[in-house]
């Protein structure tokens, strides 16, 4: 997975890769001979707010989501956590029910919901204006999968409307800008540490544990909002981590009242926002 988001990055940066207008149309519907195939020996990352949505919607801690259905480890090359399906990767997923329909499908993760649609994104360079580039494509055909079949026509602005992918886009987007943040102007690849990728596990998959501890109530901090200001917080903590380790624009904070600091502001952005 990790090599097949390299090879489409390149593809992107170099233009090889032909990307789709929001006005193409194609056509495609799920059949009831191939339901649930899609769903089987299949590796499906998952952001931050992926795993947010579907613990939520089964009524359980996101340690604990982790835990009994994803495979979650650091990425050795730039030192960031990770997690994706766990039963998925050998068999079917652990939602497919016996119809091969989806048991969380109102919370499935964004690329379950966008198939057959992919999308690629780049961290464009300052000289280039900065900000992501985005281009979107159709996931090269597979053979278990009759859903071209079917005679329902979409543009890819009606298929992500219909999938209700914008949104998901958007927050996925402040996650990956915080990971392009980190591994190129802090240039986290020097100091990335697996406790600095423990202390960052809360603020990426346990929302629920951060509420209970500063206690900000749902009803207080809608869900979407506090998602960003996780993001915004992780994006202040490491920018004071890498100060500490003569990295990026923090660089000569003290350590010992630096630590003190990054806590309580990282505490003053999720209650104050």
């Amino acid at each position: 997975m990790q090599k097949y988001r390299r090879e489409l990055l390149e593809s992107l940066a170099e233009g090889s890769l032909t990307g789709l207008e929001m006005n193409h149309q194609f056509n495609f519907e799920c059949q009831d001979d191939c339901m649930g195939r899609c769903c089987n020996t299949i590796s499906i990352m998952l952001d931050p707010w992926d795993v947010e949505i579907m613990a939520r919607h089964l009524g359980m801690p996101g340690r604990d989501f982790l835990k009994e259905y994803c495979i979650y480890e650091i990425d050795r090359g730039y030192g960031w956590p990770f997690a994706r399906f766990r039963h998925a990767e050998k068999g079917p997923c652990a939602f497919m029910l016996k119809d091969g329909k989806c048991r969380v499908y109102p919370a499935r993760s964004r690329n379950c919901r966008t198939y057959p649609l992919g999308r690629a994104v780049r961290a464009k360079a300052p000289e280039e204006g900065g900000g992501l580039e985005e281009m979107f494509f159709m996931v090269e055909r597979q053979p278990f999968c009759f859903g071209n079949r079917g005679r329902r026509t979409w543009t890819i602005q009606d298929w992500l409307d219909d999938a209700d992918a914008l949104k998901m886009y958007q927050l996925f987007d402040l996650y990956m800008d915080v990971i392009n943040y980190c591994t190129g102007e802090l240039q986290s690849r020097a100091w990335m540490s697996d406790a600095v990728s423990s202390m960052m596990a809360p603020l990426l998959f346990g929302p629920d544990m951060l509420r209970e501890r500063l206690n900000i109530d749902p009803d207080q901090v809608g869900h979407e909002e506090f998602y960003r200001r996780r993001m915004k917080a992780l994006k202040a903590v490491l920018t004071d981590i890498a100060g500490g380790f003569g990295f990026g624009p923090a660089v000569g904070g003290g350590k010992e009242e630096g630590s003190v600091k990054i806590m309580d502001r990282m505490k003053d952005i999720l209650v104050n926002g």
